[in-house]
């Protein structure tokens, strides 16, 4: 069947589709689950190692250690937030010994694990 340039042939199911396309976005952004902690900025490496540097944060090193020592494992990656209080707080996905997917919320001025998701 020939068309008329710039003519897009009517699909019958194209309001369907429309509908079913919105219902699924939006039970995706009910879905998607909210965020841990109320962060604010994520560090550059550079500030990152300034706020090692000052005494803000502990080295990732550091806070990796006891990580490594209790669950075994590898890290997948880690990242050093401002919280809106002001206090930094890393951010670490980790891969355990028996290969669960975890991740761990950090003080990173004292080490502390304040939070952990998944397995």
């Amino acid at each position: 069947q020939e068309h008329s340039a710039g003519v897009q042939p009517r699909c019958p199911n194209a309001a369907f589709m429309k509908k079913s396309l919105f219902a699924l976005f939006a039970l995706g952004l009910l879905a998607a689950p909210a965020p841990a902690q109320d962060w604010g900025q994520s560090f550059s490496p550079g500030e990152a190692r300034d706020a090692v540097r000052d005494g803000r944060s502990l080295p990732l090193a550091k806070i990796l250690e006891p990580l490594k020592a209790e669950y075994g494992g590898y890290l997948l990656s880690a990242e050093l937030f401002s919280t809106a209080s002001g206090s930094t707080q890393y951010e670490i996905q980790w891969m355990t010994g028996d290969g669960r997917k975890t991740v761990f919320v950090v003080d990173a001025q004292t080490g502390n694990v304040l939070e952990r998701r998944g397995a």
